[in-house]
Parts: structure tokens; sequence; C-alpha cells
């Protein structure tokens, strides 16, 4: 038997958009029929925007949160919390003031999440228009992988990696997806474990998933950059 571990947004949505209608018609069923995990960086309330409740209740168990919070059936099992230093908030304050983008920055620039904190320069609250502009400037100019090579480098306490479009993942060392793989692999210490994500890449917040699973037996992780690649994978 074959257990799947799916990433969310990027993967099964696009970016912190629902799944479109087309895209549940097609994976519902087959999804019904096997045992699979969701593995969200978002924390549950926006799994639940984002997801129909008929393809939540599908899937056997819900991680949100980067493995933090775990549902099942709706009753959340365990959730983890974070503490924050003072000096890396300031760190984060700094990176904000000093970007070099042009842009317009938004609110919400901190989001507290159980056992992690949301990062984004341009703030969370921004038009998706403005979701866009920025994510084409930072793929030239690169200034979420520096923050995250500067954060890992000087609080090594902490795990920070790029998020979804514009923002940056922290949580504290060991608190990331890369837990599910272990959680994953206790429920299901016989059977082959497929993580299919959109970025496994090393910085990308799914690497520490990926990498887990590439130290264990019987696994298997598979880059994909939409959720059409995610149905041309699957063959539905």
């Amino acid at each position: 038997m074959r257990i799947y571990i799916f990433d969310m947004d990027g993967t099964l949505t696009p970016a912190r958009q629902p799944m479109t209608p087309d895209f549940t018609r097609r994976f519902l069923p087959w999804l019904k029929t096997r045992l699979a995990y969701l593995a969200a960086g978002s924390n549950y309330e926006k799994v639940t925007e984002q997801l129909p409740p008929v393809v939540i209740s599908s899937f056997s168990g819900i991680y949100s949160s980067m493995g933090n919070v775990f549902h099942q059936k709706g009753q959340e099992i365990y959730r983890n919390e974070i503490v924050l230093k003072k000096e890396l908030l300031q760190t984060l304050e700094r990176f904000r003031r000093g970007t070099e983008y042009k842009g317009k920055l938004y609110g919400n620039y901190l989001e507290l999440r159980p056992g992690m904190l949301n990062f984004s320069v341009l703030g969370r609250n921004c038009p998706f228009a403005e979701r866009t502009k920025y994510n084409e400037w930072d793929a030239e100019h690169h200034e979420r992988e520096q923050i995250v090579a500067e954060l890992n480098k000087n609080f090594p306490e902490y795990e920070a990696s790029v998020g979804g479009k514009i923002s940056i993942d922290i949580v504290t060392k060991g608190g990331g997806k890369s837990q599910i793989a272990r959680r994953v692999r206790e429920m299901h210490p016989q059977h082959k474990i497929i993580f299919i994500g959109d970025r496994t890449e090393q910085g990308g917040n799914d690497y520490a998933l990926a990498e887990a699973l590439r130290a264990m037996d019987n696994t298997e992780v598979v880059q994909v950059n939409s959720p059409d690649d995610v149905l041309s994978y699957l063959e539905i």
C-alpha cells in the first residue's frame, strides 16, 4: 500500500487560493480510495478556506502550521507552540525597514501561528495582484533567500525557509515539516510514503519534509509546479 502526503499551496491549490472546482471533481474520487495526509504551512483556518469540506474530510489527517497542528475528522489531536526571542523579532523588523522593494508595503507582516511565525516583508494584507508583483521582483532579487540564509546563520535554534509567494516560515529547530515524516512513518511503518510538493528544493518550505523522507527507506519525493502537475502524476 502507498501512503500519500500533499503540500497545499501551489500543489493542490493556486497559492492562497481555493481549490478549483475542476481539480476537486477530478481529485476527490481518487482521494476517497487512498490513504493521504495534507502537509500545509498555513494554519488550519486557512486550510478550511481553501479546501472544500468534502476534501478535508476525505484526508486521513490534516497537518497544518508546518506540522505543528494535527486534525483528524475535524478534531484537533495536538498542537505545538513557539517561543520567539526578542532579538529575532528585532531582526525581522530590520529586514522590513531595509527592503529594497519599491512597492507599497502592507500590514500583517508578522503572523503568529501555532508552532511557527510567518514573516512577509510585503505584508499578508496585500491585494492578490501585489503578491504577484512582489513574487516576480523577489525571483529576480532573491530577497527572501538572503533573509533565510541570514536567519539560519544567526539564529541556529530556529529554522527559516521560503514559503509560498511572499513569505518566510520560521519554526523552532526540528519543528518544521520534517516532523511530519516521522509521525506518518510511525503510523505506517511498512508502507511506501510518497510526498508531493512544489517547494522541495533547498530553501523551500517543503525541503525539510522532503529530506526527512529521503533519509528513510521506501519513500518517494515528487516535485510539482502546479495542481495540473499533480493530476498528471496521479494520472487522473
